[in-house]
């Protein structure tokens, strides 16, 4: 498969043990940012050097971008959602750099604290008003009228006033873009961060494990299998009881974190709940089903033999 950075949203499953569900949240609550893919013409770099709305160079981009946290939400909760600005993740795919006031040499720039120029592409990543464009406004010779007095009005007459207001300008402006629910991404190497994902392939890469071919040659379908040998890898002895409170114990620090790299047993962020009488487990589809105390002490037992550990 092609190594990529950026991936759609229901390919999570595919590069991570994740489900898309676990994404979801992980963006809902805050923790986690989105991409989305955009061919857009005409954006602005922001000038972060001077204060207030001030514009650099106008460009086109088709690329990635990246969108703020409330940004992230509103694109996973609706169809389609407005963007003001943006985040340019990749700068080698801006093209037509280009002069705002050479682009736009007839508009005014009253509504941008300052309009700068320079010759030199960016090569990091960086932030860019979503859109630039004009907008028709009344001349300076209405709006001079309207603010002058009576008197003043009643010089000009009726002709002149409509005359006048028939005197438009051009002014340059930001503009919102939208993006829709099939343009979203995800970056890898984000959630890997954020769900500490680096950590747990590492340990995947290089396990700490007397018998590997235990589990690993196996293919377990049933993933908290895989739970309970490691619980009993630190306690060969344990019971029922013994294991179960293993599993539980780290289930219940770790709940509701992102990060769950400092995981001994669930490492795969398989058990969703877990109390006396059943444990709720995920599935590598994202299926969740339940298996019962008979079924888990059962398993324990024959974990054990697998292993070759005596039987209390």
């Amino acid at each position: 498969m092609l190594k990529r950075r950026f991936y759609r949203l229901d390919e999570i499953s595919d590069v991570t043990p994740l489900t898309k569900g676990d994404l979801l949240n992980a963006i809902e609550r805050g923790e986690l940012q989105l991409c989305a893919w955009i061919d857009v013409k005409s954006l602005g770099v922001v000038d972060i050097k001077s204060k207030g709305a001030s514009l650099g160079n106008l460009f086109d981009y088709r690329g990635i971008i990246g969108l703020s946290p409330e940004s992230s939400v509103k694109s996973v909760q609706s169809e389609k959602t407005k963007l003001d600005l943006v985040y340019i993740f990749e700068p080698e795919f801006v093209v037509n750099w280009r002069d705002a006031s050479k682009a736009y040499p007839k508009a005014n720039y009253s509504r941008f604290n300052k309009v700068s120029t320079s010759s030199e592409q960016p090569q990091k990543p960086f932030f860019a008003f979503a859109s630039i464009g004009t907008k028709t406004v009344f001349g300076e010779r209405i709006k001079n009228i309207v603010k002058a007095g009576t008197e003043e009005q009643r010089n000009v007459g009726v002709e002149g006033f409509i005359n006048a207001m028939l005197e438009t300008e051009q002014e340059l402006v930001r503009l919102p873009i939208e993006i829709a629910k099939d343009q979203l991404r995800f970056d890898l190497a984000l959630v890997n961060k954020v769900f500490g994902l680096e950590t747990v392939n590492k340990e995947r890469q290089s396990p700490t494990i007397d018998n590997p071919s235990v589990s690993q040659s196996r293919g377990r379908r049933n993933r908290v299998l895989d739970v309970i040998e490691r619980a009993l890898k630190a306690n060969p002895e344990g019971d029922y009881h013994a294991i179960h409170k293993l599993i539980r114990d780290e289930h219940n620090e770790h709940e509701n974190k992102a990060d769950f790299s400092a995981k001994t047993y669930d490492i795969d962020e398989v058990i969703q709940s877990i109390d006396s009488d059943v444990i709720t487990w995920r599935t590598k589809s994202g299926d969740v089903k339940e298996m019962s105390r008979k079924y888990f002490e059962d398993s324990i037992s024959n974990i054990r033999k697998e292993l070759g550990y005596s039987k209390r």
